[in-house]
């Protein structure tokens, strides 16, 4: 059995590795664990670690048992001077915006306005924690996430992301149509 330390620096790791939301079962799995209470010690300890000022990153907790390393929002601009490559590729930020603009939207009206590359790009945002998706017949139904709203800097529900995305488009002087159009041109995507 491992110590509490190293089961932290485990989690600390898996977490700093994945990039994205990763379940309290993967980290049980990987940690190879099966004790639910000491990996949610462990993950406590963490969080706490890490609200100090003199850490750079931050745990969040996300629904479903998620859990989230992340940068520190004040950290962010002095980083994105070092990033070559945005996180998300322009394609992929447009099928988000298309989502979060008209949330609760179907899959298939996501596809009919942003062409087929959109599953493709519904995937990266699930798997990167930023959009959920719940069955509803044949279909999926879109939403974002509270982590979408929490990078964002946007309350989290769809009338104040909508108005954000609107007065956003309108400082960089892009005409709302792109995001109410039916199909946008391929470029891009």
């Amino acid at each position: 059995m491992i110590d509490s330390e190293e089961l932290k620096s485990r989690i600390e790791a898996i977490l700093y590795a994945a990039g994205k939301p990763v379940t309290l079962g993967m980290i049980m799995r990987i940690c190879q664990t099966r004790s639910k209470k000491r990996v949610l010690e462990a993950i406590s300890d963490l969080k706490k670690r890490y609200e100090g000022d003199l850490s750079a990153l931050e745990l969040l907790e996300l629904p479903g048992e998620r859990y989230y390393l992340k940068l520190k929002r004040k950290y962010m601009e002095i980083v994105k001077r070092i990033l070559k490559k945005p996180l998300l590729s322009r394609g992929v930020m447009r099928t988000l915006s298309f989502i979060a603009y008209h949330q609760p939207v179907e899959q298939i009206k996501v596809a009919m306005a942003r062409g087929g590359a959109a599953y493709k790009h519904v995937k990266i945002l699930l798997e990167k924690g930023l959009i959920e998706a719940e069955k509803s017949g044949r279909t999926l139904i879109l939403r974002t996430t509270p982590l979408f709203a929490e990078l964002f800097d946007v309350e989290n529900n769809p009338s104040a992301i909508k108005k954000k995305l609107e007065e956003h488009m309108e400082e960089l002087g892009i005409d709302l149509k792109i995001l109410k159009a039916e199909r946008p041109q391929s470029s891009g995507r």
